[in-house]
């Protein structure tokens, strides 16, 4: 049975200990908790306003905690629902091992038979055709977006473009697009191409995106809270956060979809990282390693991938949205995972969470190692 730690911390318990910790060069290993707590409670540094969540799995032991308020004086809990932006490619590669186990679809072979019309014959560069693993390694020659641009972000025109773009918009857009590079070749990260892969998934099951998620993982996984909620929410039912200048910005996840359209809690994410350290078959497919470079990283089903080969074997992609950002790392040969979600999007909150993870990370394996020297 799994052991919970599940702790709200307020500013006035912690600050104790956070100045003792900050002051010292090295850590005492036993102490995972207060060496975790005290790199989250520096990364807020009091910041009024700002939460982060975190669920640390370590094998059967789950740790989770929530820090600071929100603007409304809540604190964050287990149920506090949070957008979680890309991590949602995750799923949509989760959906794909499954459909490769049942026999519905193969990785190299040309896309446009599994869209089933002959108009898309712009679908390849240099008799170089799109596949499945070009979409989820990002190296269709797609763009980044078909329904705005970073210059409609710039003049506040983003929402009022993605609030009207339509199923039948895209499929408008994929007749017309010109590939900006020969398919498999480069490196261009393309949520226009994760959601012609959502729709080549429902042309094959003939059954809604949403739904497959909900039969095929979160069913499965008992993740209550993990939903693509489009426009069907409550005020204030999702946390909304601030840009680098504190101003509150909208929910993007209503209009996203496989690319980034689903909102979660801890809860459910816990849940879903331990179905990601489980055994079961799609799940060893969607960590299979799909592309790799010299320096050790690589590409998995929208897993970016570290030392795939090896006993350090680390999956991880980060998620944002206008004003969330989130950070989900595994190992599974160690069953070990950490997701961390905050209300702020700064820069680089995306580089701070993923620092504050690897160092979660290295006091974790530090205590792992100091309760099995004192055994």
């Amino acid at each position: 049975m799994s052991r919970f730690i599940n702790q709200r911390i307020s500013f006035l318990f912690i600050i104790s200990f956070i100045t003792v910790l900050a002051s010292c060069k090295s850590f005492d290993a036993t102490k995972f908790e207060s060496n975790t707590q005290s790199q989250i409670i520096e990364f807020i540094n009091g910041n009024a306003g700002q939460v982060v969540s975190i669920s640390i799995v370590n094998a059967e032991d789950i740790y989770q905690y929530h820090f600071g308020k929100l603007s409304n004086g809540d604190t964050p809990n287990n149920q506090t629902i949070y957008e979680i932006g890309s991590i949602t490619k995750t799923y949509t590669g989760l959906v794909v091992a499954k459909a490769m186990l049942d026999g519905k679809v193969e990785l190299d072979k040309d896309i446009r038979h599994y869209l089933k019309d002959n108009e898309y014959k712009n679908l390849e560069l240099e008799d170089k055709y799109i596949t499945l693993r070009h979409l989820i390694t990002h190296t269709s020659g797609l763009p980044g977006d078909f329904a705005t641009s970073r210059e409609d972000i710039v003049q506040g025109k983003y929402f009022e473009k993605i609030s009207k773009y339509s199923r039948e918009n895209y499929f408008d857009d994929l007749k017309k697009v010109r590939l900006n590079s020969i398919p498999g070749e480069e490196y261009q990260y393309s949520n226009s191409g994760t959601n012609l892969v959502a729709y080549i998934l429902e042309s094959i099951y003939e059954k809604p995106f949403q739904l497959l998620v909900s039969e095929i993982i979160t069913n499965k996984t008992a993740e209550a809270s993990t939903k693509f909620r489009e426009t069907n929410y409550e005020p204030g039912e999702i946390v909304q956060g601030t840009d680098a200048d504190g101003k509150q910005m909208p929910l993007a996840s209503a209009y996203w979809f496989a690319d980034g359209g689903l909102t979660s809690s801890i809860e459910s994410i816990t849940r879903y990282i331990q179905y990601q350290l489980s055994s079961e078959p799609e799940v060893a497919i969607s960590h299979k390693l799909l592309d790799e470079s010299w320096t050790g990283h690589g590409k998995a089903f929208y897993w970016n991938t570290y030392k795939h080969d090896s006993n350090e074997q680390m999956l991880y992609q980060g998620g944002g949205s206008m004003g969330t950002s989130c950070w989900l790392t595994i190992y599974p040969k160690k069953n070990i995972g950490v997701f961390i979600v905050t209300n702020v999007v700064r820069g680089n909150t995306q580089e701070e969470l993923e620092a504050i993870s690897d160092k979660v990370i290295d006091y974790l394996m530090a205590y792992n190692a100091a309760i099995k020297s004192d055994s």
